[in-house]
């Protein structure tokens, strides 16, 4: 069966427009207009430089203008709240870092969000940033930076036994508990899709070796195919050659009605991300990854994703009000949407 291109966007929920008004109008307009899902982002501590480096909601220039506290609302609350909100739209979560959070209590919050929700959950599994992108989470939460991959991998195990068994127990090098209940069970059999967020090695391996989807940032149409490449065949040494992966990308989004336009509103913001992010994505990098420009423009950039083997978007549209955000959704749905449909 051929897959269908599916287009996500990132909610308000980070940064001085983030609000519950805020994330209700973007979610209800965004199921209107008929996107494939609604996605969070995972952090805990939240501070001012990474109000400013890591801009995944608003603009830069929004940033700057409000003197505002840091906020930053937390990934699984607000997925029970998109659950309770919507009614057909996904919901996802790019990505839950998993080094940070009790394993067990994270299952049961995942299930039971699958539940609330019907079984609309996309689950992006990763384990944190790296503190050369200003992240505290590790050292505020007294978590350990060094093992966080192989703690990664033993902390989802856990989570899928817990899914999947109806008297689980699990006997783990970083996590174990004997055999118990643990229900509801998610909606989903045997558990919600798990996408792994990051275009590292070690993102690559937990991927080919756990998950079903793979969701990078910062990748153009041109270096998917070797990247798709390299997923499937690390899936095959575990054993997993049969695997169709999701295969997503974590982008940025200015569309308006010229070019010129669409590349103003979204330069300030883009220049501040090779601080705030992951490998430091020069200007370059960042450029050929972004969806910048009219419909039509964008439109062309979208074939060559698709062409490549990109068939999932979680979009981070740079916006300068909650207006500005619902204009360009109105836009991308009318005239982008339609080409890949």
């Amino acid at each position: 069966m051929t897959k269908r291109v599916e287009f996500g966007i990132r909610l308000p929920v980070a940064g001085p427009l983030a609000s519950v008004d805020a994330v209700r109008r973007i979610s209800k307009r965004g199921e209107d207009l008929g996107y494939d899902c609604l996605w969070v982002h995972d952090f805990l501590p939240w501070t001012r430089l990474q109000d400013r480096t890591h801009v995944s909601c608003a603009s830069l220039e929004v940033v700057e203008a409000m003197d505002a506290p840091p906020q930053f609302f937390e990934s699984l609350t607000n997925l029970a709240f998109l659950a309770g909100i919507t009614s057909q739209i996904r919901i996802g979560v790019a990505v839950l870092c998993l080094p940070f959070r009790n394993p067990i209590i994270a299952a049961k919050q995942v299930a039971n969000i699958d539940v609330l929700s019907n079984g609309r959950l996309i689950l992006g599994i990763g384990v944190g940033a790296p503190k050369t992108t200003h992240n505290v989470d590790f050292e505020v939460l007294g978590v350990s930076r060094k093992d966080k991959y192989p703690r990664t991998k033993d902390y989802f195990k856990a989570m899928r036994t817990i899914w999947t068994e109806a008297f689980p127990s699990y006997d783990g090098e970083f996590i174990s508990f004997p055999e118990t209940q643990i229900n509801p069970k998610p909606v989903q059999k045997p558990h919600p899709p798990v996408w792994v967020g990051g275009g590292g090695p070690n993102s690559v391996d937990i991927a080919a070796e756990l998950a079903t989807g793979w969701l990078p940032p910062f990748i153009s149409p041109d270096g998917y195919p070797a990247r798709i490449q390299e997923l499937k065949d690390r899936a095959a040494e575990y054993g997993r050659g049969d695997v169709d992966f999701d295969i997503g990308t974590e982008v940025y989004v200015s569309v308006a009605e010229t070019s010129e336009k669409a590349q103003s509103q979204a330069a300030h913001t883009l220049s501040t991300l090779t601080e705030g992010f992951a490998d430091h994505p020069d200007s370059e990098a960042i450029q050929a990854a972004g969806l910048i420009g009219t419909p039509q423009e964008i439109s062309e950039k979208l074939r060559k994703y698709v062409d490549a083997g990109v068939m999932n978007y979680e979009m981070k549209f740079i916006y300068q009000s909650i207006d500005h955000y619902e204009e360009q959704l109105g836009l991308f749905a009318e005239g982008v949407i339609p080409n890949f449909r």
